[in-house]
């Protein structure tokens, strides 16, 4: 699957960022301080519930969450390349991990240091997707979580959650309708339109975290980019039918209940 830039409008999303939020010294003061810049992307952890199969449909349904997972990796690459960090590629991040031996949890919890002293890699971006609902017939919704870890010391440089939405139009029979602004991301990938919400709705919650994070130091914005307000750690992402984006402050608590309760 071929993946397709969407540009996101990110002065107008930065303009719903409050002038009193921490700035990203306070909230990323150790990546500040270890200055990543080569990182891995770690394969997602899907957690998200599949529908016991009793027919066709429910099968679908269910291979469109493991193709959403496989496409959620993908969608950190660019965000992160613009923030001017080097991302791994999939298959060589994958060929690493296949000879450390470790698991999304592990990779969560144990030491990384053999990762940065032998492969030069400098954290590693860990993305899980907890639950995926419908609560309306014209809204998908996702439960996801981000976290970014350093390999030299283990600790957390970014952790992110967010609830994201995707609103759209239905026909008189709940089906959803094309929309002008995703029909070509539609035609680009080939894939269904119930689908492609799905990818897109990861694709723009992806693209708003990590380009929250401070400029890579490679960058001579890095020293700059101290002062500027960093993203909330609970955060609802809505993109609209028309294809403008909201985002709203999220607590944890309503994130906990809402994410890992049925």
């Amino acid at each position: 699957m071929k993946q397709y830039r969407i540009i996101i409008p990110i002065l107008i999303i930065l303009a719903f960022v409050s002038c009193k939020s921490p700035k990203k010294i306070a909230t990323y003061e150790d990546l500040y301080k270890e200055r990543p810049i080569t990182i891995l992307v770690a394969p997602v952890q899907d957690n998200a519930k599949r529908l016991v199969v009793k027919t066709k449909q429910d099968e679908v349904l269910n291979d469109e969450l493991v193709q959403a997972a496989h496409f959620m990796r993908q969608s950190t690459t660019e965000p992160l390349v613009n923030m001017g960090y080097y991302p791994l590629a999939p298959l060589a991040s994958d060929v690493i991990l296949e000879k450390y031996g470790k698991n999304y949890r592990q990779l969560s919890l144990d030491g990384l240091t053999e990762l940065h002293t032998k492969y030069g890699i400098d954290a590693v971006l860990l993305v899980a997707i907890h639950k995926w609902e419908e609560p309306e017939v014209n809204e998908v919704v996702v439960y996801a979580e981000y976290t970014l870890r350093s390999t030299r010391t283990g600790l957390e440089l970014m952790h992110t959650w967010v609830r994201g939405s995707k609103m759209q139009p239905v026909d008189v029979k709940g089906d959803p309708i094309e929309l002008t602004t995703d029909n070509e991301f539609i035609n680009k990938n080939g894939v269904n339109n119930r689908l492609a919400h799905r990818l897109l709705l990861l694709q723009g919650m992806s693209d708003f975290v990590l380009r929250g994070l401070p400029t890579s130091s490679s960058r001579w914005m890095f020293e700059h980019d101290r002062n500027m307000p960093a993203n909330p750690t609970y955060y609802n992402y809505v993109i609209m039918p028309d294809g403008s984006i909201e985002r709203n402050n999220y607590s944890e608590d309503a994130f906990g209940n809402e994410c890992f309760t049925d």
